[in-house]
């Protein structure tokens, strides 16, 4: 009896395979172990039990198609008969040529031998003929677009097989040619790409989402590959196209320019630009300081515009400023100071002492063209010296700013009082709060190897101002057609007015330096405020007074906080101190007033439904408390409208007296007696003694019915809320309140005997009322700050730009190390500008976030509430208390006596009559 048939299980599809169906894999005869290692993704083993067959194919050596080579083979007479197929080929089978895939595409089925020479008959003979129709029609290419296939998972799979197979090589290299083609074209000078654009202007408005289209268009192919590689990110996309194509090319270096500019304005070192220009990240050291004399262009062009354009059609036209419509600008300066220690001193090498002076011009952004600019507003020696002192409605406007500070205080810190916070107006309004809500132009003009301490760098500073940017006329005898603002601190203001009066004997205002018109600015004006309230609230021996600065110092742990000498070296501490000791003060005032105990407490201080009042109401209500806790705890003694009164009454007393003034004589002739006198003061004295004539001079009054705890707070509330005050009205470049508030802030340099800032807020105050034009006048007093990033509220002090601006030239010397000299600073610092607007551009194509514009506000809660424990007592009314530190303590305003500033005011005006060009 036959031996039944053994059934083997295929390699693949894992049937059983009749035993005229199978081929053995691992043997020669059929020639398909080579072809099958190309299908699977392993190399089949003898011995991996996976099995040694598989289904009967026409395989060869060099085709896995549907048929073998016309080559003279033995005849097999045991082929089994061929059956029908199910599906048509995938592919037009051809004679020559790896088609290994049309195997694969039919799943490995069985396929009618060929090469038999058995005779066919009947559905045989009519495959057969099928067959050779097929095989008669013209070729086709082996990736047509017309083949179709039934799904997407078969195109996969045939796209896979076949970069699986031995095309490979020959797919890669077309690939690569391709790429390489792309490359070419993105590199030519015909396509004029963005990476070749390497002017300022390109550098300063690089586009990513440009030089992305761009690649899309040219080198499509690449775009595709590298955007996969960094997960679609168009910054990655574009950072990463470009290093590769600056490897090709090195002119593609626009973003490599870009980025050693960035690393030049962060301080990086040459060595450090050098290194990642070896890695291929950024241009040499050489090709950017290149790149820095174009820069410097750039920025003269910016100078251009902002200044001489003015200067160029004034002298053309002959006319003053008015009546030209170009850009106007102020003048801003102030010194560098730098010193530089060698590592190892000697002989030699010493230390070196740097001072420099940096010069900022900066745009008028409030111009009034229908105020008049020939004449000036008055006679500085006919202007009453009252018009300097704070007046009655000076008085009651300053209150009401004060309680719109104490109310926006209550709102953030009282519990009970927080649902009013939307009622209340955000800022406090002025006629041209739009335009100081636009961003400012300003430009660094140029740095002078000149010192504003020395009288004749002093001298040479204004004549370089003069001959550059001041209009005026040509020839032997120049004449100042338009005067400019030269604003800076006040001992810039003051050096460079003591180089005024050094040329007064000058032919022409123009060799009298009389173009400039000097201006005291904010930041400083504010550290003096400051600093005359640490000098008569701060003294580290009233530390166990309870209540005062000191005291409270101690109790919240400010260690950064050290008194008068350390004002002006650590500003922003201090002033933040001050700060949050007006709002303990102010929130203890309110638990007082309202009787409860703590920020927590509900009051009996309440509107009944509140929710269904208008905004007014809950404002009038809100502002009721306020104004309570003015009139209550901070108005306790009126000193104001004392100097007030008498400032007007011994105006009147000197306007009498002059009177009597007989021109003939030069004497002063009394009308009731008829006697002389060559003095005002004699006459005076004269009109007291004989005639009953008012004495105003003050006496001094040290009752002990005075509560002088009590006063020595509410005058530092007085205070704290002005320069509270003060600060917001540079903020908001509100010019009337910055003119009103050095009305106040003159006293207290007086009271404080900080003499130099008496003098120059009153100059200050001259020029806005008296010697300047109403136009002149109008814009010297509005054009008092500078906007650095746009927005309502971001306005900060003209002095204070130039402030940071001197720390920027100062890291750019840094920077330099050893190498630094003025040469190189000078250049730096002209192009630092250029390389800001390049810096934040492409930190905008980055979506990242500018950091340093604003600091992030920070909580202090938790501090004003331990103060405003502290302080609740001190609002009793206990008289004869004082502190142990500061006995007899009176109200800052009384301690001003009236008479002596009416004298000193009417010996500076007489002296700015003569003095003024």
């Amino acid at each position: 009896m036959a031996a039944p048939m053994v059934e083997s299980p295929c390699r693949l599809c894992h049937g059983i395979l009749p035993k005229k169906q199978r081929r053995t894999i691992f043997s020669d005869t059929f020639g398909v172990f080579n072809q099958l290692c190309e299908v699977l993704d392993h190399v089949p083993q003898l011995n991996d039990d996976k099995g040694k067959y598989t289904l009967r194919e026409k395989y060869n050596t060099q085709s896995s198609a549907v048929f073998t080579p016309k080559t003279k083979k033995r005849c097999i007479v045991h082929s089994p008969t061929p059956r029908k197929t199910k599906r048509s080929l995938a592919l037009t089978p051809q004679r020559t040529g790896d088609l290994s895939v049309a195997a694969c595409a039919n799943e490995m089925e069985p396929q009618p031998m060929t090469e038999s020479p058995v005779p066919f008959q009947g559905k045989e003979q009519q495959a057969h003929e099928r067959e050779q129709e097929v095989k008669k029609k013209p070729k086709k290419q082996l990736f047509s677009s017309k083949v179709t296939y039934r799904t997407k998972a078969s195109k996969d799979k045939l796209a896979r097989t076949i970069y699986s197979s031995s095309l490979k090589p020959h797919i890669l290299a077309c690939l690569l040619r391709d790429i390489n083609k792309e490359m070419s074209s993105v590199v030519s000078t015909k396509t004029k790409s963005i990476l070749r654009q390497i002017k300022c202007d390109s550098l300063a408005n690089f586009s990513m989402d440009l030089f992305n289209q761009e690649l899309q268009v040219q080198a499509p192919l690449t775009y595709k590959i590298i955007s996969t590689l960094v997960k679609d990110s168009e910054v990655g996309t574009s950072v990463g196209s470009a290093v590769l194509l600056n490897f090709r090319n090195k002119h593609m270096s626009s973003l490599h320019h870009i980025i050693a500019q960035v690393l030049d304005r962060g301080g990086a070192t040459n060595e450090t630009i050098a290194t990642l220009n070896k890695l291929g990240l950024c241009v040499s050291t050489s090709a950017a300081a290149k790149q820095q004399q174009e820069l410097l262009k750039q920025q003269m062009q910016h100078i251009e515009k902002l200044m001489l354009q003015e200067r160029a059609e004034i002298e053309k036209s002959g006319m003053k400023a008015s009546s030209v419509s170009v850009q106007s600008s102020d003048i801003i300066g102030d010194n560098i100071d730098i010193s530089r220690n060698p590592s190892q001193m000697s002989v030699d090498r010493r230390r070196k002492s740097w001072h420099w002076f940096l010069l900022v011009g900066l745009e008028k952004r409030i111009i009034n063209d229908a105020l008049a600019d020939d004449y000036q507003l008055g006679d500085i020696c006919r202007i009453d010296n009252s018009v300097f002192v704070p007046s009655v409605e000076d008085c009651s406007s300053l209150e009401e700013h004060f309680i719109f500070h104490i109310a926006h205080v209550l709102v953030k810190n009282v519990n009970c009082l927080k649902k009013y916070a939307s009622c209340l107006p955000k800022f406090i309004e002025h006629s041209h709060i739009h335009e100081s809500s636009q961003k400012s132009d300003y430009a660094i003009l140029d740095i002078l190897d000149k010192s504003e301490n020395k009288s004749e760098d002093m001298i040479s500073i204004l004549q370089y101002i003069h001959e550059n940017f001041i209009p005026h006329t040509e020839g032997d005898n120049p004449v100042v057609l338009s005067r400019k603002v030269f604003g800076g601190d006040v001992l810039t203001n003051e050096r460079a007015y003591s180089a005024q009066l050094a040329m007064l004997n000058g032919s022409t205002d123009f060799d009298q330096l009389a173009g400039v018109i000097h201006r005291p600015e904010g930041l400083h004006r504010m550290m003096n405020l400051l600093l005359f309230i640490y000098q008569t609230f701060y003294k580290k021996t009233s530390a166990g007074d309870k209540g005062s600065l000191a005291y409270l110092r101690n109790r919240v742990g400010r260690i950064d906080v050290q008194g008068a000498e350390e004002v002006i070296g650590k500003y922003r501490s201090h002033f933040a101190f001050v700060e949050d000791c007006l709002d303990a003060h102010l929130v203890a005032a309110a638990l007082k007033y309202m009787e409860i105990k703590d920020v927590e407490e509900a009051s009996k201080f309440r509107q009944p439904l509140f929710e269904a009042l208008p905004n007014e109401e809950q404002r009038q209500f809100i502002y009721s408390i306020a104004r309570g806790i003015l009139d209550r705890y901070i108005k306790l003694s009126d000193g104001l409208n004392v100097i007030s009164m008498k400032a007007q009454a011994l105006d009147a007393q000197v306007n009498h007296i002059n009177s009597m003034y007989d021109n003939h004589l030069n004497k002063f002739i009394c009308q009731p007696c008829n006697k002389k006198y060559k003095t005002l003061n004699g006459m005076k004295k004269h009109l007291q003694k004989e005639h009953g004539m008012a004495d105003l001079e003050e006496a001094d009054d040290s009752s002990s019915k005075y509560d002088h705890v009590a006063i020595y707070h509410a005058s530092f509330m007085k205070c704290a809320l002005l320069l509270r005050d003060t600060n917001d009205a540079y903020k908001m470049g509100d010019g009337d309140r910055v003119l009103s508030n050095s009305k106040f802030q003159m006293l207290l340099s007086r009271a404080g005997n900080h003499t130099k800032y008496q003098l120059w807020l009153f100059r200050y105050m001259a020029n806005c009322l008296c010697l300047l034009t109403p136009r002149m006048a109008y814009e010297y007093k509005w054009n008092c700050s500078a906007n650095l990033q746009g927005g309502l509220g971001n306005n900060i002090p003209c002095d204070n730009l130039v402030e940071l601006l001197v720390q920027t030239v100062k890291k750019a010397v840094y920077a330099q190390g050893a190498n630094a000299t003025f040469t190189s600073v000078r250049k730096a610092a002209l192009a630092i500008q250029v390389q800001d607007e390049i810096k934040n551009n492409i930190q905008n194509e980055c979506d990242k976030k500018q950091s340093g514009k604003k600091r992030p506000p920070v909580s202090k809660l938790v501090d004003i509430s331990a103060m405003a424990s502290e302080l609740v007592s001190i609002f009793d009314f206990v008289p004869g208390r004082e502190h142990p530190s500061f006995t007899g303590f009176k109200d800052v305003f009384l301690n001003i006596k009236v008479d002596e500033l009416h004298k000193w005011l009417t010996m500076n005006k007489e002296r700015l009559s003569y003095e003024t060009v």
